[in-house]
């Protein structure tokens, strides 16, 4: 099997019963691959191209079910040739989490290999994190490159604690090194060691508004949080508290976290828990603080100090943005193209090949934070140009706010992102040859044939006749253009009969079109799902075009960013010390 180079230009759809004479077979791939890197798309042909990194590094890998040779299947000769997709998929990957106390290099690239077909498999934002559309990540237009965190604040935001979010505020905080001399500690000692102290927390709340007066802000309704002391956690330092917002948690939002109105019912409400942890635990004595995407967080817990300022006269200060280390920040600027999306539990993966446990529960998000944190905080430390000058907690601050510090040998881009790495070596459109790659739903006429007995003869009926809506452009999952989903009422548009739709969502809004109902004891939703099911529609044995993370570390000196193995087992060893 040959993982290829693609020209998306070429617009050729590859259908299961029709497989390319240029992919078929050994000289089939080598046409194709020269083909492919003489089309103008790629100056080069990157390694990860040919039979390289399969010949290397997966098939090396032996003893797995969901990764290296476990995820290939062989052809009638023998050789390991398709990669099986019914085994593709992080429910089936984390299974398999890697073993740092033996995992070579190799391991892990070919870990973050299976986990780069799960992520390009499972995600849409794979699709949508690429050349023609976006080269960064979409958490980087929010949080790195927006308006907001890169141009000075108007006046009536500056200096306001509790609004003035801006990197050029918290530079100018920062470069003022008459002031805040706590920063000025050292993040490593001699020997190379973290010995900074901190206090790592982490939110979880009724929902995101964190700003918009015109409708109810969101509450907190838990809180957890550690202490780092000297680099390392410090035992019985745990805060952990649910906490009653004193109004109704929304459902989605107790989707995401798992804390439903019965779990904080009895619970303390802010203003008792907000004095003891603000005074006592997130002070200045016990460290820097530290919050993964901390602007949200910290922006809900300056609302409450900002309530509780109101109508008290006990007044507590507002937490300040250039003061806190946010691994979020860090970790974008540092590997702005591992991973497409920048959720911590997304990057947790990437970085240190299992689960972060319970994500979304406070104290479990606090307790993967304070692993990112030391990542990042270990890959700036590496990067010191003076290697007799440890890097204080301002310099990582202000590296954090975009500044290129002097004593770190990263370059920023235009974005503020490590100018190192590039996007067109990191994540790249291959062909890969698959078996039970699910691409999306079509539905035969002996499929609903089959239905009739199952959804009732009035719904198959309808699945028959015309259904109304109007055909959009959508993408696949290889990124070939197809006709997808009806979205909007069409008096002349056909029935379902083997229309493809790649989206489960869009194919249940022409089932809506269709009008199709509940039968017997199954409701209309229930329904709806049987036929989505039957409906499924898969490419066996054939090459698809692919998104996909590039794994291949041959490719770092081109700009392929992956993280730094050496660091990532130190983290992981350093968890189980």
């Amino acid at each position: 099997m040959k993982i290829l180079p693609v020209n998306f230009n070429n617009n050729t759809h590859i259908s299961k019963n029709r497989r390319p004479q240029a992919l078929s077979g050994e000289n089939g791939a080598q046409n194709a691959r020269f083909s492919f890197a003489s089309s103008g798309i790629y100056p080069y042909r990157p390694s990860f191209g040919g039979d390289f990194f399969e010949n290397n590094f997966t098939k090396k890998v032996e003893g797995k079910n969901y990764q290296g040779l476990g995820l290939m299947e062989k052809n009638e000769i023998g050789t390991p040739e398709w990669y099986d997709f019914s085994k593709v998929g992080w429910k089936y990957l984390s299974k398999e989490p890697l073993d740092w106390e033996t995992a070579s290099p190799r391991d892990f690239y070919v870990f973050l290999q299976a986990n780069a077909f799960a992520e390009g498999y499972e995600s849409a934002w794979v699709r949508r994190f690429n050349y023609t559309n976006r080269k960064k990540a979409l958490a980087t237009s929010h949080s790195i490159d927006s308006r907001i965190a890169k141009e000075p604040p108007s006046k009536d935001l500056k200096k306001d604690p509790f609004k003035d979010r801006s990197f050029a505020s918290n530079l100018e905080e920062l470069l003022d090194t008459r002031r805040h001399k706590s920063l000025d500690k050292p993040i490593t000692d001699e020997n190379g060691n973290l010995c900074l102290d901190a206090v790592v927390f982490d939110t979880e709340t009724t929902g995101t508004n964190t700003s918009d007066e015109t409708k109810p802000l969101d509450r907190i309704i838990q809180i957890g949080a550690i202490q780092i002391k000297n680099g390392k956690i410090a035992e019985n330092t745990a805060f952990n508290v649910l906490i009653n917002p004193e109004m109704p948690i929304p459902e989605a939002a107790s989707r995401v976290h798992g804390i439903f109105d019965g779990d904080v019912k009895n619970a303390p409400v802010m203003e008792q828990v907000l004095k003891p942890f603000v005074n006592d635990y997130l002070n200045k004595k016990n460290g820097i603080i530290v919050a993964y995407n901390s602007q949200f967080d910290i922006t809900m817990l300056n609302n409450a100090i900002k309530e509780h300022n109101s109508f008290s006269a006990d007044e507590i200060k507002p937490k300040r943005y250039f003061k806190v280390i946010d691994p979020f920040l860090l970790i974008q600027r540092i590997h702005p193209y591992v991973g497409a999306s920048k959720r911590l539990s997304e990057q947790y993966r990437y970085f240190f090949c299992k689960n972060m446990e319970n994500a979304h529960d406070a104290f479990a998000d606090v307790k993967g934070t304070v692993n990112i944190l030391k990542y990042a905080l270990y890959y700036l430390d590496k990067h010191r140009v003076d290697r007799s000058k440890p890097l204080t907690i301002r310099e990582v601050l202000l590296f954090q706010n975009g500044f290129e510090v002097p004593n770190i040998d990263i370059p920023l881009d235009a974005q503020g992102c490590n100018a190192n790495v590039n996007f067109r070596t990191s994540y790249r459109p291959v062909s890969v040859s698959v078996d039970n790659y699910h691409n999306g739903y079509m539905l035969t006429k002996r499929d609903i044939e089959d239905l009739a007995s199952v959804i009732g003869e009035e719904n198959a009926k309808k699945l028959k006749d015309e259904v109304a809506g109007e055909k959009i452009d959508m993408k696949q999952p290889g990124g070939l253009p197809i006709n997808a989903a009806e979205t909007r009422p069409k008096a002349d548009s056909k029935g379902m009969e083997n229309a493809f739709y790649v989206m489960k969502r869009n194919f249940k809004k022409v089932l809506d079109f269709a009008k199709i109902d509940a039968y017997g004891d199954k409701s209309k939703e229930e329904i709806k799902e049987i036929i989505a099911q039957k409906a499924k529609h898969y490419i066996h044995k054939d090459s698809i075009d692919f998104w996909m993370k590039n794994p291949n570390p041959i490719d770092i000196k081109d700009g392929n960013d992956l993280p730094d193995f050496e660091i990532s087992r130190r983290v992981m060893l350093e968890e189980k010390s």
